[in-house]
């Protein structure tokens, strides 16, 4: 890195349409040029990179000047400012037009993501085990129910066969002895 006090606005423009082309984050391209410092590389795209980009292109720049960030958005910077140390947090910070107590609750909101989600997790899995064993003791209660209509049916059967073979008896005990009668 050089200690330069004064860059032309030809060369500015040119590292800007550098970057415009790389479709690299601010981050990944100003560590791929270290002959600039950090955070003049990043003012430079900041003030140079939207008034050059193609009109209805979104840019790093627009994302950034906007403060209602969607979650993806403040997601990316989290990411971008995750291995940053305190001085490049503060530039980069700057250079976006958001604060460091946004970036920290942000970072929190990320770690917490997860935790929220397992704890959701649990929820449904014990409501879930509750459920279950609640349909295992209706199931069992209806198993029970059904054994014994099985064995009532069961017994209903046998009763009805009794009654079928008493009857065919019947019917051949009166035309042995209808007959018996009408032989005299």
């Amino acid at each position: 890195m050089t200690s330069r006090l004064k860059y032309s606005n030809e060369e500015k423009i040119l590292i800007v349409n550098e970057y415009a082309k790389s479709g690299l984050s601010k981050w990944e391209f100003a560590k791929q040029h270290t002959e600039y410092k950090t955070g003049t590389l990043l003012k430079w795209l900041s003030k140079y990179f939207s008034s050059t980009n193609k009109e209805g292109e979104q840019t790093d720049s627009s994302d950034f000047s906007d403060k209602n960030k969607d979650s993806i958005s403040k997601f990316k910077i989290v990411m971008e400012t995750a291995k940053m140390n305190e001085v490049e947090v503060g530039a980069y910070c700057r250079s976006n037009g958001i604060y460091a107590s946004e970036l920290n609750s942000w970072k929190l909101n990320c770690m917490k993501a997860n935790d929220a989600k397992n704890i959701s997790l649990e929820k449904e899995l014990n409501r879930l085990r509750a459920e279950n064993k609640q349909l295992k003791e209706k199931d069992s209660k209806q198993t029970a129910a059904l054994k014994s209509k099985d064995k009532e049916l069961n017994r209903m059967k046998d009763a009805l066969a009794e009654y079928a073979v008493k009857e065919a008896f019947l019917k051949k005990a009166q035309a042995f002895f209808g007959k018996n009668d009408e032989e005299q």
